[in-house]
């Protein structure tokens, strides 16, 4: 269970809250009467959600599968490591390089796999959110979620330069001109669900860092970095990849470079896979509503949205996004249930 420090709850209120300074009786009763919110009308519907965590899989899984495989579907050449197979070498004459290349098959398919799940994801959220069809669901701020239209919203959501652009320009250049490790163009094997679980694990300890230097440090190398994302004070799900060009390569992709020479042994099977969790679940947890899977989530120390609306709502505290772990132990963790009924929902 995540540590608390009573010592430090003035710092995790706002200043206009001035209700229990002034009014204690009239606080108290009002947070009592107010009661946690059903989380769902339809309770096994609302579990057919967690499917989108498998599904963030699809591509990957398919493509190892006995009805679609990978070694049936591609020519030899553009997979293999076998030198007698030219080790998946990839010669464009209007890419400038020196030497070989590596086939981008493997970077083709990794940004496939990522936008195959987040498919999945935008089509449970519209359903979940947007049509109620799996039940009544609660904004995490007392407020109400933003108000947006959703054709606007998501067209953003995927122009962004700082966002999918970016990251899909990282890729590209990592993967063709050889910048990974030797195994991650390997197409041999399947998921490796322990590397997966290490790479989430290496990558959100390294961002954690690097989101932390950006609150702390100068103030203009915060203007200039990570306040064009903190004007989200109630973010919505599309707002997660809204942020700075020097944002996201401080805090997105200097940490995947990181984490890849740090996890060494992933193949291609497990780089889309945990490409694929990775961006979908930083999507997620920039959602204006909770999901099901967040309770349990909340005691394992997984990120959940209410974790991060913290974050957004103070400007300090869970510097974490897919895991608390780290706030837990470096004392920089504020738990959402603190503001049920003031500035968060009873529940979430």
């Amino acid at each position: 269970m995540p540590p608390q420090n009573p010592s430090d709850a003035h710092l995790f209120t706002m200043p206009s809250e001035t209700l229990t300074q002034q009014q204690p009786v009239k606080a108290s009763l009002a947070f009592a009467s107010v009661q946690p919110y059903e989380y769902h009308s339809h309770p096994h519907l609302s579990q057919l959600g967690l499917l989108v965590w498998p599904l963030m899989l699809a591509l990957p899984l398919l493509l190892n599968s006995s009805h679609m495989h990978y070694s049936t579907v591609f020519p030899r050449n553009w997979y293999s490591m076998n030198t007698n197979d030219d080790q998946g070498a990839w010669d464009p004459a209007w890419l400038p390089h020196n030497g070989d290349l590596r086939h981008p098959l493997g970077l083709t398919l990794g940004i496939s796999a990522v936008a195959v799940g987040h498919l999945f994801l935008l089509i449970y959220f519209r359903i979940y959110q947007h049509n109620q069809l799996l039940g009544k669901t609660i904004p995490i701020q007392s407020k109400g979620a933003a108000e947006y239209i959703y054709s606007e919203a998501l067209t953003n959501h995927l122009s962004q330069p700082g966002g999918f652009v970016l990251l899909g320009l990282y890729l590209s250049i990592t993967w063709v001109y050889n910048l990974l490790p030797e195994s991650y163009y390997t197409f041999e094997g399947g998921i490796q669900y322990t590397t997966v679980a290490q790479c989430l694990m290496v990558q959100d300890f390294v961002q954690y860092v690097m989101h932390r230097m950006e609150h702390i440090s100068h103030p203009k190398v915060y203007r200039l970095s990570h306040k064009p994302h903190h004007k989200f004070t109630n973010p919505k799900l599309f707002d997660a990849f809204d942020g700075s060009v020097p944002d996201t390569t401080v805090m997105i992709l200097l940490p995947l470079f990181v984490t890849a020479h740090i996890v060494r042994n992933a193949n291609v099977w497990t780089y889309m896979a945990f490409g694929s969790t990775y961006a979908n679940w930083l999507t997620l947890i920039h959602s204006e509503v909770a999901f099901p899977w967040e309770p349990l989530f909340r005691r394992l120390g997984l990120g959940t949205a209410a974790d991060h609306h913290v974050h957004h709502k103070f400007f300090k505290w869970n510097y974490g996004h897919l895991f608390m772990w780290w706030d837990w132990g470096l004392g920089t963790y504020r738990n959402p249930k603190e503001q049920w009924g003031r500035e968060f929902s009873v529940g979430v």
